[in-house]
Parts: structure tokens; sequence; C-alpha cells
């Protein structure tokens, strides 16, 4: 029986886990992390995975995690160490070797975004801009000599909808959806558009900001579990990489093995 590899990656809103079999995601899991987030609610989503794939956890073979939730890392560390495997490898930015950060403090990076980077790295050796949609809709640049440059953080499109909603009195929750028109008829379009459209010129500015202060061709990547509302600006980015971080963190993971 060939090794499964599982890459549980810890953000702001969600825990993705990815099935991991020879380099191919067989399966990926978006988990909440909102509310009632506990060692015994983890554990019970981790059985339901195991039983839905119909697998023995003596079948995987490592686990590495990212994590971005100091408070969820050793719910889910032990957990997975439990229920899965106790072979664990949680990624820090000092012990990541891929690429060099050029930030003041290197323990301020995400390793979310560290992930995002070392993968990028891989796809292009142009400069790359990596785009996040998360929690936090972030900018990631890397320079073609796989150096991480630094990062650009602002509200996500959903954080800044649910901003709105909570502290104002009379505006109701919406989908995130791009009007037709940039003029609001009503208040869900108003909304709507205030927030897409304005977010849509806050990403181009940024992007064209970021490649100004960048020698040489630069590319850009959107990635993300909003990243399908990167379709307006399409013509923006040179890729769109659902997995990439479950994809860098499992480069970084086969990279320390080889040590």
């Amino acid at each position: 029986m060939k090794k499964i590899k599982v890459a549980v990656d810890i953000g702001n809103s969600n825990v993705v886990i990815g099935l991991n079999l020879d380099n191919e995601w067989i399966k990926i899991y978006r988990l909440s992390t909102k509310k009632n987030f506990t060692y015994w609610s983890f554990q019970k989503k981790l059985k339901k995975i195991i039983d839905l794939n119909d697998f023995n956890p003596s079948h995987i073979d490592k686990i590495v995690i990212s994590s971005v939730v100091p408070t969820l890392t050793d719910i889910v560390k032990i957990s997975c160490s439990d229920m899965l495997c106790k072979d664990i490898y949680i990624i820090k930015p000092n012990s990541v070797n891929n690429l060099k950060i050029l930030i003041d403090d290197i323990n301020e990076i995400g390793t979310d975004l560290l992930s995002n980077a070392v993968q990028a790295s891989k796809l292009y050796d142009d400069n790359i801009i990596v785009v996040d949609f998360g929690t936090a809709l972030t900018f990631t640049a890397v320079s073609n000599n796989n150096e991480l440059l630094g990062v650009n953080i602002v509200p996500g499109l959903k954080t800044a909808i649910n901003s709105l909603y909570k502290n104002t009195a009379n505006l109701p929750v919406i989908n995130l959806d791009v009007p037709e028109k940039v003029i609001g008829k009503n208040t869900v379009k108003s909304i709507q558009s205030g927030i897409m459209y304005g977010y849509i010129g806050l990403i181009k500015e940024i992007i064209y900001q970021i490649k100004n202060e960048l020698v040489g061709e630069t590319k850009v990547i959107a990635t993300g579990g909003l990243s399908k509302f990167a379709k307006p600006l399409k013509d923006q980015f040179n890729d769109v990489v659902p997995t990439l971080t479950l994809d860098g963190m499992m480069k970084i993971l086969l990279d320390q093995e080889k040590k």
C-alpha cells in the first residue's frame, strides 16, 4: 500500500486538510474554525474523513502542518497525532531554506504565505506576486532570485463585508457577487458594487505598484479559498492555483525529508 502524506493548513477561518498520494491531491477538505473548534470536535471531523476515504491511518506516512493561529496549533497537532500519524512536521520560517526571507523579522511571516512563495518560485523563474484571497487579502512579492521580498495585507472580501454588516444598523448580509453595473439601485447592489469594484481597483493598483518596484518580468498568481472571485481580474493573473499553499507545504516537507 502506497503511503499517504497529509497537509494541514490552519487559517483564521478554516482548517484545510489535503490527502496527497504520489504528489497528487486525492482529497481536500475545508473545515470551519469559527466556533466550537475543540480537540474533540476536530477528532470527530478527522474520523469522518477516515471513514469517507476508507483507509487505515497506518497508511499515512507523514503530516505537515502550517498554522497562523497559535491557539489551534496544539489542538490540531495532538488530534492528528492521536488519530492519524505520530510523524508530524510543523513549518517554522527559520527552518525553511527554499528561499531567502528578506523581511525585518522572519518570525512575522505567516507560514501559509511562506508556503505560497516556495511553490510559486518553483513554478516560475521570473519575479512573482502571489495574491491570496483569504480572511485577509495578501500580496507576497518574490524576486527572480528566490527572495521573499515582503507582503501587503488588507482585509479580505468577506472580512470587509462582515465588518460592514456588524458595524451598521440597517445593512444586510450579502453574497459576494459582481453586479453588472457599478451604480447600485438598491442596498444589496450598492454594497456588492462598492466592495467588489472597489477591491478590483485595489488589487490592480497594488499589483501595479509592486511591479514598479521589481526589476524584470513579473508573473502574478492568485490562490486562496476565495480565488474564484479573481475572475473579473483574469487579465491581471498569469495563473490561478487554488492548491498553491498545500503544494508549497508539501514541497517544504519533501525538502526537509531529503536533509
